[in-house]
């Protein structure tokens, strides 16, 4: 049973979300073995039209979306606002990723880049979204 939201009435695609992360995953896979940073400027420009804009507008929940109907795979929706809560993390770890390879920690780059690119795969390979289970005990907390 998918958590509940209590601020948000918005459903998106749960099959999307996972492949959104199998996408994040590989392209964190990229930049660990081939160093290019500028992964990390498209990957947090998605995280931030997913976190701050809307899910609708996503490249790679578009690109998710049309791979799922074209494989015809029958969506499974779910609340949108833990899933936009992750968006938003995602994004923090992305400006986290640049600040500190531009700021010639390298090292430390590559080390969040590892975090993300775990929990993305997590969400990816389990459907474990581990900010998706923090988001309702934030609103609780409230």
């Amino acid at each position: 049973m998918p958590e509940s939201c209590p601020i948000c009435f918005q459903l998106v695609n749960e099959k999307a979300a996972r492949l959104n992360a199998g996408i994040t995953t590989l392209l964190v896979i990229v930049y660990l073995v081939k160093n290019w940073i500028w992964i990390f400027l498209i990957l947090g420009l998605d995280f931030f039209i997913r976190g701050f804009i809307s899910p609708r507008y996503s490249y790679f929940g578009y690109l998710s979306n049309l791979l799922l109907k074209t494989l015809r795979i029958k969506p499974s929706m779910v609340n949108a606002g833990p899933k936009v809560f992750a968006a938003k993390i995602g994004f923090v770890f992305c400006v986290l990723v640049l600040t500190t390879y531009f700021a010639h920690l390298v090292k430390l780059s590559e080390i969040l880049a590892g975090v993300l690119g775990f929990f993305a795969a997590l969400e990816a390979l389990f459907g474990f979204c581990l900010a998706c289970k923090i988001y309702p005990l934030l609103h609780r907390a409230k």
